[in-house]
């Protein structure tokens, strides 16, 4: 008797290798000094960044809303982004305790509130993605006041901190400068990226820069610091985002007027000195659009070396 044997051959399926999280992430000083990171791959010995990290996604809101009597449901009044609170929850493993206790006094060197403490806090978590290089400004809370797990390898510690500017922020600053150059017809320079102007040669009169659309990196509205460099005998800038700044007794030649207008921590200075009152009255203090604004600025006065720099930081809800 013949028997037939039906078989398919089949072949192993291969187990898929787990994806390792492509973030480098770590906290530094301010200054940038002091560094110390958090691996995410567990593998890796000394500090590593457990499951459970809160508040790097999106910043709270408060929405305050209104009803109107006798009518069903109600409207939104205003929403406003509130500080970012963080839980940082990481592990501590070593080869012994002398190892162990050098971990956790860098950590606590370094997050220190009564040392360099700033408005907006006074160390910073950056974390590098596929996103860019981002970074928020942190305070320290609470987690470090310490326990005793009688394991001199290994301690878990979560951070309580609190960024008080929500947004995360571009790593670099960005700037773009207006100048007048070579007494070229406006907007006879160079083209700036996507067509826009950054640096543009005008002719010398009382007019930089007039309609410029000028591009802009950021996902949410952002202060910018403004630095003019004179001579000009007044200075008006005026943008279509609803920003307005007055200095009508100029600026002198050699001199460098800052204008911060983050209200947050707002101020003029004259070549480092303090010049709040050079800004008129009725300045109007507001922010900058995401994408192209339309900047007007007049200066009588002005020679091929007066200078208008805009500075900034993109700002982001999400630290990746």
């Amino acid at each position: 008797m013949t028997y037939v044997i039906y078989a398919t051959v089949r072949t192993p399926e291969v187990p898929e290798r787990p994806v390792l999280d492509s973030r480098r992430i770590w906290l530094e000083s301010l200054d940038g000094t002091q560094q110390i990171d958090f691996p995410t791959d567990r593998r890796t010995r000394r500090l590593r960044l457990l499951r459970g990290m809160q508040g790097a996604g999106v910043p709270p809101i408060d929405l305050t809303t209104g009803v109107v009597p006798g009518t069903a449901g109600g409207f939104v009044e205003d929403v406003t982004t509130a500080a970012r609170p963080m839980l940082l929850p990481f592990a501590v493993r070593t080869r012994d305790q002398a190892q162990q206790w050098e971990a956790v006094q860098a950590l606590r060197d370094l997050t220190d509130p009564t040392k360099g403490m700033t408005r907006d806090g006074n160390f910073r978590l950056v974390c590098s993605s596929a996103s860019g290089v981002r970074q928020l400004t942190l305070a320290y809370r609470s987690g470090l006041e310490g326990h005793d797990l009688a394991n001199p390898r290994y301690d878990e510690l979560v951070l309580d901190v609190v960024a008080m500017d929500p947004f995360a922020r571009d790593r670099e600053e960005r700037s773009l400068e207006f100048f007048l150059g070579t007494g070229a017809p406006f907007l006879d320079g160079p083209a700036g990226a996507g067509g826009l102007w950054g640096s543009i040669g005008l002719a010398p009169s009382t007019v930089i820069g007039e309609g410029m659309a000028v591009a802009m990196d950021s996902t949410i509205p952002f202060y910018p610091t403004i630095s003019i460099t004179g001579p000009a005998d007044s200075v008006l800038i005026t943008a279509d985002s609803g920003l307005r700044i007055d200095v009508p007794a100029g600026v002198p030649a050699g001199s460098t007027l800052v204008i911060v207008t983050d209200p947050r921590g707002k101020s003029t200075r004259l070549d480092g000195a303090l010049a709040a009152g050079r800004v008129a009255r009725g300045s109007l203090y507001r922010p900058f659009v995401p994408g192209t604004n339309v900047i007007d600025v007049t200066a009588p006065g002005a020679t091929s070396a007066t200078r208008l720099a805009l500075s900034w930081r993109g700002g982001y809800r999400s630290l990746w």
